[in-house]
């Protein structure tokens, strides 16, 4: 289903597979763990760190190949596009994801004595779902009945999609959806992203349709001399009319080493100087920040809603 160098690849890098969905134990549930830290996404959202899974249904399947993204790409191994798997059926794959992320979690069992019993059998039970974790996850063509099935389980969901496969973006329901937008035009989309004209134009419909949906967050991977004249992306930002912004630095780990340098990271206080430019130029002031993550975020003064979720849903 997935060609070998890649599966090889993915499980040397701890990621649970089973078909075409995967699971990886975040960093940050083990920093929750063994440190007692949490991530951005509890700081600006409430999300307990530790009752988090990182997954997602379509393992090595994407339409883009961005020069930030941390995955093996299958032009980094000289391989060409493959096809689509034989996908399961929402409820299957909602049980595969859980039970890969309970045996992740089940290897720290042995030391309860640093972690706590009830933080950890906490962990045994998520209480929310990233579909994020590599490839495309709208790519599944049940990703709407998938988000679904995680609710009626009494999970949130974040879901993270590159855009492009607007008619699915428009079904697609989840707690919080959000859309990369690292490019600000169609050159910049071809350098960053590796897409095409439709791609790109498909990705400027989804922007047209997120007022229709709940909760939305433009995250923009921000790259040194590459795309971070953040004013070039005032139009699409006001354009989306997203609920948050996020602008995260890109992160010099994984497989983006083969393609960008270390330099090519963006400092904190840069983020927070272009999120000051955006506040004085647009309808998005700054709402927060975790320097750890090297990530702002920033709300929209039109459509204010407050960032942490209310999970009685």
């Amino acid at each position: 289903m997935i060609p070998d160098q890649i599966h090889n690849i993915l499980r040397k890098q701890r990621y649970q597979i089973k078909e075409h969905s995967g699971v990886k134990l975040c960093g940050w549930v083990r920093k929750s763990f063994l440190e007692g830290k949490e991530c951005y996404k509890s700081k600006f959202y409430g999300i307990n760190t530790h009752r988090c899974v990182q997954s997602t249904p379509s393992v090595a399947w994407c339409q883009q190949s961005c020069i930030f993204c941390w995955r093996v790409l299958p032009k980094d191994l000289g391989l060409d596009s493959f096809e689509a798997p034989k996908w399961k059926e929402p409820e299957a794959v909602a049980e595969d994801i859980l039970a890969m992320h309970k045996t992740v979690i089940t290897g720290y069992k042995g030391i309860l004595d640093r972690i706590g019993e009830e933080k950890y059998l906490e962990a045994t039970k998520p209480k929310h779902v990233a579909l994020s974790l590599s490839g495309e996850p709208t790519m599944y063509p049940y990703i709407d009945e998938l988000i679904e099935v995680f609710h009626k389980k009494g999970m949130s969901t974040f879901l993270v999609s590159n855009g492009i496969l607007t008619d699915v973006i428009e079904k697609v329901n989840p707690t919080q959806l959000y859309i990369s937008l690292d490019a600000y035009d169609l050159e910049s989309y071809k350098k960053i992203c590796g897409g095409t004209k439709e791609d790109w134009d498909s990705i400027l419909n989804t922007l047209d349709i997120l007022e229709s949906k709940k909760r939305t967050c433009i995250r923009t991977t921000v790259i040194r001399n590459i795309n971070d004249n953040i004013l070039k992306f005032k139009e699409l930002f006001e354009r989306a009319n997203s609920n948050f912004i996020e602008l995260k630095s890109y992160m010099n780990v994984g497989y983006s080493r083969k393609r960008l340098n270390l330099d090519d990271m963006v400092k904190q206080v840069e983020l927070l100087d272009m999120g000051k430019i955006l506040s004085e130029n647009s309808i998005f002031e700054i709402e927060d920040d975790s320097p750890e993550s090297r990530v702002v975020l920033l709300t929209n003064k039109n459509r204010k809603i407050n960032p942490k979720i209310d999970f009685g849903f």
